[in-house]
């Protein structure tokens, strides 16, 4: 464990790092296009508790103003070129919002040393939509570059084989990656995946026990934080399955951003609560 810790006060600047994604949700037999990805996720939320989030992602030029939300809600967009734009359809075909049925349409340039060279920042945290899209050794570069260093399990574990299935399949870098680790995400399905457990609090203290500081894990009912060999537990309430999308990232970045200021517990309760708000309806959260 690299012994990097919270620090208090001062402007707080979030960088997240991530494709965004052209969403295809499919619940019910209704089809619609949004945007998506965990940076869109992630970025709303945190911006309500920080004064500044920045965003770097790739996609095409075209599909830029899909994502005008972002500039909109004074969030910093650094949009780099690729001849394609991530796309993945997202099935759901029961009302359990841990079932979900993903496959990729399209896909955007992997991210490369050039791209994060520039960057600095108080807190980085990575979120992938696919393995291969945030190569493992760039977490060497960003490691140097932030005070607090986060990724999520999906896009290490998340595979795509040559027609655009999506399936999930042993970490073999897991111990070399989360040893640099501060803060790690990761939900039920992705827990059994890297640690062979169905047990939530089983798998949080194998996962800590590869490094990360604080590891968080949301399911369909709540979300679980293991930190100094304490566990907590807070619910989510009143969601509904066509919010499901974002779940995840929408928790762990209102948990960075309210984190900064405040204890694990009381950064993992207004975590569930933004979650839950944002679980009631589609989009990201926006009050």
């Amino acid at each position: 464990m690299n012994g990097k810790i919270f620090k208090k006060g001062g402007e707080l600047l979030i960088i997240f790092i991530g494709h965004v994604s052209k969403d295809v949700n499919v619940r019910k037999g209704r089809e619609t296009i949004v945007p998506g990805g965990g940076v869109f996720y992630g970025a709303f939320p945190a911006k309500v508790f920080v004064d500044e989030v920045e965003v770097v992602t790739k996609g095409n030029m075209d599909d830029k103003p899909l994502f005008s939300l972002f500039e909109e809600k004074g969030i910093k967009l650094v949009w780099l070129n690729s001849p394609s734009t991530t796309s993945i359809k997202n099935v759901y075909p029961t009302d359990n919002p841990d079932d979900r049925e993903s496959r990729m349409i399209s896909r955007a340039l992997p991210f490369q040393k050039e791209d994060i060279e520039n960057i600095s920042s108080k807190v980085i945290h990575v979120s992938p939509l696919w393995k291969g899209e945030f190569p493992e050794e760039l977490f060497e570069i960003l490691r140097e570059k932030c005070e607090v260093l986060s990724t999520d399990a999906q896009g290490f574990l998340r595979n795509v084989d040559d027609a655009g299935n999506m399936y999930y399949k042993e970490w073999e870098k897991a111990r070399d990656i989360l040893r640099m680790m501060d803060v790690f995400k990761m939900d039920i399905n992705e827990a059994k995946v890297l640690t062979g457990e169905e047990n939530p609090e089983k798998a949080l203290k194998i996962v800590h026990a590869m490094g990360p500081r604080e590891v968080i894990l949301t399911y369909k009912d709540g979300v679980f934080l293991y930190v100094d060999e304490k566990l907590y537990h807070e619910s989510f309430s009143g969601w509904t399955i066509e919010g499901r999308t974002g779940r995840g990232d929408t928790c762990i970045a209102t948990y960075l951003a309210v984190r900064e200021t405040k204890d694990p517990q009381e950064a993992l309760k207004v975590s569930a609560e933004i979650t839950s708000e944002k679980m009631k309806k589609p989009g990201p959260y926006i009050p």
